[in-house]
């Protein structure tokens, strides 16, 4: 898609990819990327032909976090910050509650909202050279970019505090043991194995994909009982489907399933 400064976004066969493009500065997120991210992610959620989408970084980085060099020529102001903050907060939550497939390629550093974007995939695939670190307590900030409700989920409240309070550096490997990432592929196979988790779920239930997510989202929030019955609504919307009908059919014709996973074999 044309007509952005600092990233790219690409769609191909219903995947998109959204690359971060301030290679020289690793990736790092100045005004006009916060502005850019925020179109793109509306068109991702707008754009019924895309399936998925693959978010990764250009020149050996994911991503570096805020720009220090723009947040140092902010307005002064708390008025100010907040409300630049605020619309920040309005795209992760975008990228949060995407009704839709989102993979995050990480090569390089993940540092501070960096790491709060491959946090905010539904999966996140690393080379042995990702980095991860919630850097905000260095320049004496807290994280954002939605990191104190991403990152506990992923890891538990107790590794969550370790991580943000002492703003340490993760490898790889440790990022994997820890379920920060989905798995770790050489650098050379990075974008192929994102992409082929990717198209794996072009043909699945776009209905089945959403409400999941939507009740993951929500899970921590609810009892039991207000579970099970947002489980009971959402089978039913799913049970309806034409999607659904035609899969039990392929089922008892002896034909496999539209949705497989091919992750594992990319």
């Amino acid at each position: 898609m044309a007509g952005f400064e600092t990233i790219a976004l690409d769609v191909d066969g219903g995947v998109a990819t959204l690359t971060l493009k301030r290679p020289e500065r690793r990736n790092a997120i100045d005004m006009t990327m916060r502005a850019e991210l925020r179109e793109a992610v509306d068109r991702l959620v707008r754009d019924a032909a895309i399936r998925a989408c693959v978010l990764t970084g250009s020149g050996g980085s994911f991503c570096a976090g805020g720009d220090i060099t723009s947040m140092r020529d902010r307005k002064p102001g708390i008025e100010d910050a907040h409300e630049r903050m605020r619309q920040t907060g309005e795209t992760v939550l975008a990228l949060l509650s995407l009704e839709k497939p989102l993979i995050a390629a990480v090569d390089g550093p993940a540092y501070g909202a960096g790491f709060g974007l491959a946090a905010a995939a539904d999966f996140v695939v690393a080379t042995p050279r990702a980095r991860f670190c919630a850097s905000f307590a260095r320049i004496g900030l807290v994280p954002d970019f939605a990191l104190h409700h991403s990152l506990p989920r992923r890891v538990g409240m107790g590794r969550a505090r370790e991580l943000i309070l002492s703003a340490r550096e993760v490898d790889a490997e440790e990022a994997l043991a820890l379920g920060i990432v989905s798995r770790v592929v050489a650098e050379d196979r990075l974008m192929e194995t994102a992409t082929t988790m990717a198209k794996s779920f072009v043909e699945a239930s776009s209905t089945a994909f959403a409400l999941s997510k939507n009740l993951l989202n929500q899970s921590y929030g609810l009892d039991l009982r207000q579970t099970v019955e947002a489980e009971s609504l959402a089978q039913a919307a799913c049970l309806e489907t034409a999607y659904h009908k035609e899969a039990t059919q392929r089922f008892l014709d002896g034909k496999p399933p539209r949705f497989r996973w091919q992750a594992d074999s990319a």
